[in-house]
């Protein structure tokens, strides 16, 4: 039994002593405005916020975790449907989209050449959405593979994006329920930052 934990222990420390930590994540924002001949219909604002941590277990494989806040506040009026853009009818107040996610994914570097590293992150993620003025949350959970590339700036430092992804989503809000698959390289596109110690 002595010789068991003590071969665990020699596996765990020279697992520890391969390994670094890392943190970082992304930061996004976009905003825009819909006018009709110089009339404004209606403005959205969005705002992310994404940090990470991971722990690189060796050259090939990381574990991580994503706790996501996002922010989107919508105004303007409502359009119902006319190819001509001529007929919106009611004003709609600020709408207010607030959400929380964590995110916890395995990455696997699969190529490296010179400075850059290409790699697939795969994981799982809950996000709860909360709309102002309505009592009901809403719930999404979240299968996916996301393919991306780091740039090591030094050896500490690495700028990272991800671009698409391949995923299964599904969403509850209330008696509302929706399914949704996504495959796509040209969209969903994001950049980071990592500092590794």
């Amino acid at each position: 039994m002595k010789k068991m934990i003590l071969a665990a222990l020699v596996a765990v420390a020279s697992l520890s002593a391969n390994a670094q930590v890392w943190v970082g994540g992304e930061v996004g924002f976009n905003a825009s405005k819909t006018s009709f001949n110089g009339n404004k219909l209606g403005a959205t604002a969005n705002f992310n916020l994404l940090p990470e941590i991971g722990y690189s277990i060796n050259d090939k494989f990381d574990i991580a975790l994503t706790i996501g806040l996002s922010h989107r506040n919508a105004n303007g009026k409502r359009y119902v449907g006319s190819s001509n853009f001529e007929n919106f009818d009611a004003n709609l107040d600020d709408v207010n989209r607030n959400a929380f996610t964590i995110n916890p994914y395995v990455r696997y570097k699969f190529a490296n050449a010179g400075d850059f590293t290409f790699f697939v992150d795969g994981g799982f993620s809950y996000t709860m959405i909360h709309y102002s003025g309505i009592d009901d949350n809403g719930n999404q959970w979240a299968l996916g593979f996301k393919p991306g590339i780091a740039y090591n700036l030094t050896d500490k430092v690495s700028l990272v994006a991800h671009v698409g992804d391949l995923g299964y989503a599904f969403y509850k809000k209330g008696d509302l329920k929706s399914n949704a698959f996504d495959m796509g390289l040209s969209n969903n596109i994001s950049f980071g930052a990592y500092v590794s110690f």
